[in-house]
């Protein structure tokens, strides 16, 4: 745009309102590089939001319902999916201070819009007072509503829009407006490619006078959502689900065809058997069909006599009736043998026998049968066979042919290898967030809600009340009683019935599980529920609590209960943590402190078994102020050893079909535990590594652990500053069970450290490929073949064709591994010798002298090569979804990514290492025009601000003026041709929160500079004045906007 022509636009408009027309004149015409950025400005740029990873319309919608005051929502359709993913952000939404009931338009256009999801926008419209319509058009029909939903003129109903009402700084109204192809459906919001363009205009606008003329049309020719409207919509909608029993008894009469996961598994065991292997395990998440699988192997393998053992009878009774549903044999064939049944003798010789272990390990029992009476024993939830009774069952059937065992955790905390007693023959693993995406499990709603504090959950007075945790001292348990007398009042019951109420789905018939920390809680709860009313079905809540003290009839009774519609909840504490098979529940409430990731797993497993017409499963998590809340996210998402990971983790709002959400307290509350958590902590690491140790069966290396989880490779190796330390020191704490590798001398303990902090974050391919080629990895010999540059750039351009290969990488990357980059006092410390050796006639080869290191000394070569295989994978991993244009224009650096000052400049190219206090905040480096930017956002002595997502108002070092050399230099060229070529400006920015890892998130690279001004701030002593220069800088483009909220910790 011509500037005069901007000029005279912007003396039409009050300052303040300035900003909206330098986003729209930047979004569709270009940006002046000249002109002064406004404060906000990249706030309102058209965007197209496409549904790419890290940024769809679920999150942008997710996004607005947060800022603004109300909304408007237009679409043809709607699922209830959807509206249980966004409820908490809707309800997050009515809470905001001067927030206004929003309006939703939908339609009945094909019938597209189940039952289900109008009774869920009628909750929707009870809990936030939305204003819900649907859309009728002009004509008139005998019913109150149409199909077809098309005007007398003929045109369908159609639209997506959705416009949310905000207001600037100065008090002026705004609207963000979203334009598109995306529907209010699951699919749409976050998975399909879509094309939806966001808009921002002031009130005054002609678009928003357009656009509120359409709505207001739409509304007056739409009807309110009434519970007597969805009833007579339901009349004619032919899907709706058939009532309970029958799902139940067409359940028992389906035909039973094993799916991905059985298949391959059953695939595997026959391998394993066809090898002369007698035993296997299966690690198979809860939900996935572990009865089902072994019952299919038993028919393969059709052995003459079969026993399953289980702790649990109701266990048994389930794994009974699906062996005769697989086997198709019958009940004669088949015997329950446990201590309660007196009868159990009569039984004893069944072909098909199942057992509990506590009765089968009674020695009077075991003398009854020989050691070889069965063929093939199956081992229910094996991770408890290190138990003295599992011992005995498997060491007297010494003869049988095969023992398989099943379980979806085998992590154990006791010190007993489950893999080793199996032979470390894992026949199939699938974890939870695996089978998620497989579809092999039901989809989950999460909403993490505060725990009731004897206070209004809404308050800003967030004391805690109850205190219950793992690591609670003897002398403290006399405050026990108290506590539990607080959970289970008549003020808690109510609290909790109204989140239940809230979050339920409308009109569903309720199968739930309630987890309770204590037996007596459980049990005074289940009485209170008794006595309140189930609004929803106009009658007293249904529920019973079941523990490790009610009789197996009772259990056995309860659970039917439950699965006919008879009770609403089952309270219980861990009983059912394992092994019961409840494939109607829709509903897990936990009341209780998560103490541990895999009890969690185990707990929200129990509601993921897939049933006819059961679409998802809602759970509802009470979260106090409990220090391990940062397990909660490390349970939902997978294993971490990364707390920016775990955090950026709790940004995702899907897993697959999924929804994950917290209201404000629960978040607030989890992400103060994952800023106190030590992920380094040696006890969860020396866990971690013996539990992978012992599914192995040998020593872990780096590069296992990186098929494990790969955040954990640099949290372990970095522990003691290398993976061989760290070994050593493990192994060494196993005692007799351990086999500390060999010591290393200093020179390769250096070297070992070098690798970890240089090679292994895989930052750069330029310093791993150079070592791959002439360590020669993909050879079994270590030659020490010469090389040369051109050569090392063609292997680089095969192994990494995305990756930054401006020639600087290179010779950055020579320097490093020859030494001559680093510091005296860090090339001692990385072992004081060159790893390469640079010849006068342009060839490289490794160091002789370390060559002769890694030829003669195998414990060093293993680690050393070992590191480096690690640093490929983290390099591919890095840079696998990444183009080769965006690592180009970002100099190689990945946004979102953290580094510290000391990577930073080595990315950079520069000659020498520069230590952090000589760059004190950004530095330039006229050889390689760059100059990086480093903020401790919140934690500075200065007051560096995010204006909005693509501009900082930036702060100086102290004494510096605009005409200051850094200055000129990054506004030498400005706004000409080829600036960018000679100037790169990359802003790192760290919380204050995770000041303590010395680690800074790449937010991009500057490519606006505003006009700067000199003030003056307070000196560091806190006594005079200094100046320093104030400059709002702004991005190439918007920060991520996950990672914006994280750095204001919004």
């Amino acid at each position: 745009m011509d500037s005069n022509l901007n000029a005279d636009i912007h003396l039409q408009i009050d300052p303040d309102s300035t900003s909206i027309l330098e986003g729209v004149v930047t979004g569709l015409i270009g940006n002046d590089p000249t002109h002064e950025i406004s404060s906000g400005t990249q706030d309102f740029t058209p965007r197209l939001i496409t549904n790419q990873p890290g940024d769809n319309m679920q999150d942008a919608l997710c996004q607005e319902l947060q800022e603004s005051e109300t909304f408007d929502i237009s679409v043809a359709f709607v699922s209830a999916e959807t509206l249980l993913s966004l409820f908490q952000e809707f309800k997050n939404q009515k809470a905001r201070p001067g927030s206004r009931p929003g309006r939703i338009i939908t339609s009945t256009k094909n019938y597209f819009n189940p039952p289900r999801a109008f009774w869920e926008l009628l909750k929707l419209k009870d809990v936030t007072g939305a204003d819900v319509r649907v859309w009728q058009g002009e004509q008139e029909s005998e019913s109150e509503y149409s199909t077809d939903q098309v005007t007398p003129g003929g045109q369908p109903f159609h639209p997506k829009g959705y416009i949310f009402a905000k207001h600037l700084k100065n008090g002026k109204p705004y609207y963000d407006l979203y334009i598109g192809s995306s529907n209010l459906t699951q699919q749409a919001l976050t998975n399909q490619r879509e094309w939806n363009l966001r808009l921002s205009s002031l009130d005054r606008g002609t678009l928003i006078d357009q656009i509120s003329h359409e709505i207001n049309r739409q509304v007056a020719e739409s009807l309110p959502l009434t519970k007597d409207w969805i009833e007579q919509y339901e009349e004619d909608f032919r899907r709706y689900a058939p009532p309970r029993k029958q799902l139940e008894t067409a359940r028992q009469h389906r035909h039973i065809r094993p799916n991905s996961m059985q298949r391959e598994a059953l695939k595997n065991l026959r391998e394993l058997r066809a090898r002369g292997e007698h035993r296997a395990i299966i690690i198979s998440a809860t939900g996935t069909g572990k009865t089902y699988l072994s019952a299919l192997d038993v028919k393969q393998v059709g052995p003459a006599r079969m026993l399953y053992l289980a702790q649990q009878e109701q266990i048994l009774e389930k794994a009974q009736s699906s062996y005769q549903e697989i086997l198709g044999c019958s009940k004669e064939e088949t015997g329950l043998y446990t201590g309660s049944d007196r009868k159990k003798d009569e039984k004893k010789d069944r072909r098909y026998l199942f057992a509990t272990v506590q009765t089968m390990s009674r020695p009077d029992i075991l003398k009854e049968f020989s050691p070889d009476a069965f063929d093939y024993i199956l081992i229910d939830e094996v991770h408890h066979a290190g138990a003295k009774s599992y011992q005995a069952i498997i060491d007297h059937f010494s003869a049988a042919n095969f023992i398989l065992g099943m379980t979806a955790t085998p992590e154990r905390t006791d010190g007993f290898n489950i893999f080793e007693l199996f032979g470390y023959n894992v026949a199939y693993e699938i974890r939870l967030q695996k089978a998620l995406d497989e579809g092999m499990l039901c989809p989950f709603h999460y909403y993490g809600v505060a725990e009731y504090l004897g206070s209004d959950p809404a308050s800003s007075n967030d004391r805690p009340s109850i205190t219950v945790n793992d690591d609670r001292h003897s002398r403290d348990r006399g405050q026990l009683t108290y506590e539990i007398g607080q959970l289970a009042t008549p003020d808690r019951v109510r609290y909790i019935i109204d989140v239940l109420q809230q979050y339920s789905p409308y009109h569903q018939q309720i199968t739930g599980l309630v987890f309770c920390s204590r037996r007596e809680e459980a049990q005074q709860l289940s009485k209170l529920f008794n006595n309140e009313t189930n609004q929803q079905a106009e009658r007293n809540y249904r529920t019973q609590a079941v523990t490790g003290d009610t009789p197996v009839s009772q259990r056995n009774k309860a659970i039917r209960d439950l699965e006919n519609g008879d009770l609403d909840y089952i309270f219980t504490v861990d009983l059912f943590n394992e092994g019961i098979d409840i494939p109607a529940l829709n509903q897990i409430v936990m009341l209780r402190n998560t103490q541990s990731s895999i009890v969690f797993t185990q707990q929200l497993g129990r509601g993921l078994r897939l049933y006819d017409h059961k679409e998802s499963v809602v759970v509802i998590d009470f979260i106090g102020n409990y220090t391990n809340n940062y397990l909660i996210p490390v349970a939902l998402y997978g294993n971490t050893g990364d707390r920016d990971m775990a955090r950026r983790n709790l940004q995702r709002h899907t897993i697959g079909l999924s929804s994950i959400s917290f209201d404000p307290i629960a978040r607030t509350r989890i992400l103060r535990s994952l800023d106190t958590a030590d992920w380094s902590a040696m006890k969860k690491l020396t866990e971690a590594y013996r539990q992978l140790r012992f599914e192995l069966g040998r020593i872990p290396m780096l590069t296992d652990v990186h098929a494990h989880d790969p955040s954990l490779t640099r949290t372990m190796a970095a522990k003691l500053g290398d993976y061989h330390s760290f070994v050593r020191s493990r192994e060494r704490n196993l005692g007799k069970d351990g086999t500390p590798p060999d010591p290393v001398s200093t020179t390769e303990t250096g070297i070992l450290k070098l690798a970890t902090e240089v090679l292994l974050p895989g930052l750069r391919p330029q310093e791993l490929v150079i070592l791959e080629q002439l360590c020669q990895l993909s050879r079994s010999e270590h030659a020490n073949t010469p090389t040369d540059v051109g050569r090392l750039k063609a292997a680089l351009n095969e192994r990494f064709p995305q990756s930054y290969r401006d020639p600087t990488q290179i010779a950055s990357a020579l320097r490093v591994l020859d030494g001559s980059y680093f510091t005296p006092t860090q090339a001692r410390r990385f072992g004081g010798l060159p790893l390469i050796s640079r010849m006068k006639n342009g060839s490289i080869r490794l160091n002789s002298t370390f060559a002769g290191l890694i030829e003669e000394h195998s414990t060093f070569r293993n680690f050393f090569v070992d590191t480096l295989k690690t640093g490929l994978l983290n390099c591919q991993d890095a840079l696998g979804d990444v183009s080769a244009q965006e690592l180009q224009s970002e100099h190689g650096f990945l946004r979102g990514r953290q580094y510290t000052m000391a990577e930073v400049v080595r990315l950079l190219g520069w000659d020498h290492e520069v230590n952090g206090q000589s760059i004190g905040g950004y530095m330039v480096d006229r050889t390689t025009g760059t100059m990086p930017i480093f903020i401790k956002y919140a934690n500075s002595q200065y007051q560096d601000q995010f204006l909005s997502d693509q501009t900082l108002r930036w702060f100086s070092k102290n004494h510096r003026r605009p005409e200051s050399r850094e200055f000129q230099w990054m506004r030498q060229g400005l706004g000409q041709t080829g600036w960018q070529e000679t100037h790169f400006i990359p802003l790192f920015v760290m919380r204050r929160q995770e000041a303590a890892d010395r680690r800074y998130y790449y937010l991009g690279h500057v490519t606006e500079i505003g006009p700067s001004q000199t003030a003056e701030k307070p000196g560091p002593d806190g006594k005079g004045r200094v100046p320093v220069t104030i400059t709002n800088l702004g991005l190439d483009r918007p920060v991520d906007h996950e990672l914006y909220r994280h750095l204001l910790d919004v």
